[in-house]
């Protein structure tokens, strides 16, 4: 068994009371070799005044999500998941790739390496599946939100994390209540966990919070528990630990796979932005006349705007020419001072031209489909564009051994080596560590119909041989 420490002992001092980041080891973050990339827009990814009060204070006990001259930039992960909901093309890919991969029902099979090819797996008898599959009830997954959820759901929320941040956390809890085992698992946002500043080669541990800043955290302190596999104690008796799984080879935090195309995601929500509000505020005026006036009081100005009741003459223009106004006015009528020059009039020519703006979200759209490693058909389902249900299983056939196996493996592997595993030991169960859950497709059925279909054709309906032709296979 992994080994053990007191809860309250984390940080090793021997302490009986809550853990108090202010007295934790002064070791500064900033001095770590993690991840520190520019931040590409600036403006949408600054801290706020709390966040940055919060690690300006604790920059030598917790490790940001990455870090600048400037302070830190944990808020990054914030704009990173935020992504998912800007950007039209991140979340119709999310939502694609995570049908694709756990839409269907979750299977039991015999547990084979994740890694090496050791042979053909051995098909289960329905007995061996009923076993396991009672032993996998026993086993409790909460979310997030504390709800109690099936471990498919676990795997779709673990996936959403792994898209949008590059990593995910879940804690596992075992408890021995007169003498009875109860195994369980909790997700953890990753905007609530941080590591703690500790130095390489030391067991590392992980806050875990609702909320960064320094009112709530000094009235809440974290919890505090260590990266698996070893486990803390409390002091009833209850062991915890967590589990962080990243993508990409770095110190501390993961990163998205997506990220490549983050500047075009982002572009995506500014593109639909700019066109929401010149729809809501544009200039309607498409004629500006000027004409000469013999009297200087009603010239167009600041004067005439107090005296219909606007505050300045931009709010007068506003509400006269633009969306804003309930009847916006199509001319622009101006005066000049008597004894100037001849009256001017100028035509505006409204844009609709469409070809940037087609062109562009294009790019953005190719852009953001090629770092996800992902096919526009599989996520264009309208066979009335020409799609046939043939050519879109072909695609998917292609990217079902590809992405969507290595996204499945990517999740799967630490449900079955560490929390089931981990709850056959405990439940001192080791037939149970033999096999494992499997997840699928929803397009797999079709795909085992089409097969058969194929293969009832080729043998006469399933009798006789075959009636291929040369040519035709």
């Amino acid at each position: 068994m992994a080994d053990s420490i007191l809860l309250n002992d984390c940080c090793g001092n021997g302490a009986t009371e809550k853990y108090n980041p202010k007295a934790a080891p002064s070791r500064r973050a900033r001095y770590l070799r993690f991840a520190s990339p520019q931040n590409p827009v600036p403006a949408q990814i600054t801290d706020a005044g709390e966040l940055k009060a919060f690690f300006s204070k604790y920059g030598d006990v917790y490790v940001p999500y990455s870090s600048s001259d400037e302070g830190t930039g944990h808020a990054l992960q914030s704009f990173l998941l935020s992504l998912a909901d800007l950007s039209a093309t991140q979340n119709a890919v999310i939502r694609s790739q995570r049908s694709h991969a756990f839409g269907g029902p979750v299977g039991i099979e015999e547990k084979t390496d994740p890694v090496y090819n050791l042979g053909e797996k051995r098909e289960l008898s329905e007995a061996e599946k009923r076993t396991y599959y009672e032993f996998v009830k026993t086993v409790l997954v909460f979310g997030a939100d504390d709800q109690r959820i099936n471990f498919r759901t676990l795997a779709q929320y673990q996936f959403n994390d792994w898209k949008g941040a590059g990593q995910y956390f879940f804690e596992m809890v075992r408890t021995e209540t007169l003498g009875v085992r109860s195994f369980m698992t909790h997700t953890h946002s990753p905007l609530n966990c941080l590591y703690l500043a500790t130095d390489k080669g030391e067991q590392r541990f992980i806050a875990i919070s609702p909320e960064w800043t320094l009112g709530y955290t000094q009235k809440h302190p974290p919890r505090i528990l260590p990266l698996y596999p070893t486990w803390a104690r409390d002091p009833d008796g209850t062991e915890r630990t967590i589990v962080h799984v990243k993508h990409g080879n770095y110190p501390w935090y993961g990163r998205p796979d997506s990220i490549a195309s983050i500047l075009d995601q982002f572009f995506e929500f500014q593109n639909a932005d700019y066109k929401n509000k010149q729809t809501a505020s544009a200039f309607i005026g498409q004629v500006f006349i000027e004409v000469e006036d013999e009297n200087p009081e009603y010239s167009l100005g600041n004067d005439t705007a107090n005296e219909d009741g606007f505050s300045d003459l931009a709010e007068q223009f506003g509400q006269n020419y633009t969306n804003e106004a309930m009847r916006p006015q199509r001319v622009v009528l101006a005066t000049r001072p008597y004894g100037s020059q001849p009256a001017h009039i100028f035509q505006f020519s409204p844009n609709t031209n469409e070809n940037w703006f087609v062109q562009t979200e294009q790019i953005a759209e190719n852009n953001i489909i090629k770092a996800n490693a992902w096919s526009k058909r599989l996520m264009d389902l309208d066979v009335s564009n020409g799609l046939s249900t043939d050519v879109y299983l072909d695609v998917f056939s292609i990217f079902s051994a590809t992405v969507i196996n290595d996204i499945q493996e990517g999740i799967s592997d630490p449900i079955n080596n560490i929390i089931l595993a981990e709850a056959a030991r405990w439940y001192e169960m080791p037939d149970m560590e033999s096999y494992s859950l499997e997840f699928s497709s929803p397009m797999s059925k079709l795909i085992k119909q089409r097969q058969e279909a194929q293969g009832n054709a080729n043998n006469n309906d399933g009798g006789g041989g075959s009636t291929a032709q040369p040519g035709n296979e």
